[in-house]
């Protein structure tokens, strides 16, 4: 409750100030569509925030049931970065898909697409002007992988074992967007499903996470 809190505050501090300011300046056109602007940012950070923890509160309880069918693995993350093309090519960045065309996974297709999309996020989040996010998908005798890489800025040792808690944020990272809950309700998502999520990085080398499942005996 007290992590929850803390990230309501910033965007409600936020949004009074905003709101003030608009109230002073009613008649100053320019002013009220800059601040009604921020306070959109705020709010649309807000039900983000809210949205999430509604997940994870559901996960945590187990009141999720998971609809396991198989899917197309192009499909699905195809599915996963569709909303987050348009932002990579304002960024300058490049989300790319390589694997077999017609390799296919038994998950919930849906909750899986929400894993990788936050995985996806989370690169774009880190990669800098120019950089590329891959992902990529290979079945072994026992697995099918699916691998979301970036060439960013990579995460330091001392991270590597706290990135999957709640709310957590590194100092390195405290200028870049997010929450903190996307890595763990994607950890939560796969391992729900009986997948693992991991993750291998070094400082300036980017990061991989890799959603390992298990395949399903025929």
């Amino acid at each position: 409750m007290s992590d929850i809190s803390h990230q309501l505050k910033t965007p409600l501090a936020a949004m009074m100030m905003y709101q003030e300011i608009v109230t002073d300046e009613p008649d100053n056109a320019a002013v009220v569509r800059e601040f009604a602007a921020k306070m959109g940012v705020s709010l649309r950070r807000m039900e983000t925030l809210i949205q999430m923890m509604l997940k994870i509160a559901r996960l945590d309880a187990g009141s999720i049931r998971f609809e396991r069918r198989s899917v197309v693995v192009a499909e699905l993350t195809q599915s996963a970065v569709q909303d987050l093309l348009t932002r990579a090519q304002r960024e300058g960045k490049t989300i790319r898909l390589d694997g077999e065309p017609a390799q296919q996974l038994v998950c919930d297709p849906a909750w899986t697409s929400e894993a990788v999309g936050n995985l996806v996020k989370n690169a774009l989040d880190h990669t800098r002007y120019g950089g590329e996010v891959l992902i990529s998908w290979a079945r072994t005798p026992v697995l099918l992988q699916i691998k979301v890489e970036d060439d960013g800025c990579g995460i330091a040792p001392e991270d590597l074992h706290h990135i999957f808690k709640r709310f957590y944020r590194s100092e390195r990272t405290l200028d870049t967007p997010g929450i903190g809950l996307g890595l763990p309700l994607s950890k939560s998502i796969i391992e729900g499903q009986g997948g693992l999520l991991s993750v291998q990085s070094e400082p300036g080398q980017g990061a991989a996470f890799t959603l390992s499942f298990p395949l399903t005996k025929s």
